[in-house]
């Protein structure tokens, strides 16, 4: 029992960890920062492949060129990060660090969810993984219920060890 009950703890302080992580990926959001995970390298070395970017709804007008912004496409409804190439008559060319031309289709502001503010590398690999993986929940909750039921059992046993006169281990 006892090398079970140490591995529990071990796994529970993991799974700590990991929330922990979470949770701190998370926060931005209450102060309105969205998370965003980079799929693909078309902005790199700007940001990397597998980055957690934030994004923050912004006016018209905070607009410029150079400014790195998160849009959904007209065709495909997905979210793209790419720097703004060029603003005329109200329509945003938009191209990634990585790629050698321009994105064929302009945007509208409407089109634009955000201006991006800051990105952590690597992190989005963790993010997507916990995503995509619910089941992942049900055994962290297993692992923190356990060390939860075992701490417990062994409080009962050492009370019980203390009113008999004995101190039990």
């Amino acid at each position: 029992m006892g090398i079970l009950k140490k591995i529990v703890h071990v796994l529970a302080n993991l799974c700590y960890i990991l929330v922990g992580i979470y949770a701190l990926i998370c926060l931005p959001m209450v102060m309105g920062y969205n998370p965003l995970v980079v799929l693909s390298g078309s902005m790199e070395p700007s940001i990397k492949t597998g980055s957690v970017i934030y994004y923050h709804k912004v006016s018209e007008s905070d607009l410029k060129e150079g400014d790195i912004i998160t849009f959904k496409t007209d065709t495909k409804k997905e979210y793209v990060s790419h720097r703004i190439n060029k603003i005329e008559n109200g329509k945003y060319e938009t191209k990634g660090d990585a790629n050698e031309v321009a994105d064929p289709l302009l945007i509208n502001y409407e089109q634009i969810v955000g201006k991006d503010s800051i990105s952590i590398p690597y992190v989005g690999y963790y993010v997507k993984f916990a995503n995509e993986n619910v089941y992942l929940i049900l055994i962290v909750a297993i692992i923190l219920i356990s060390e939860y039921l075992f701490s417990n059992t062994l409080d009962i046993e050492k009370k019980k060890g203390d009113q008999n006169g004995t101190k039990k281990e």
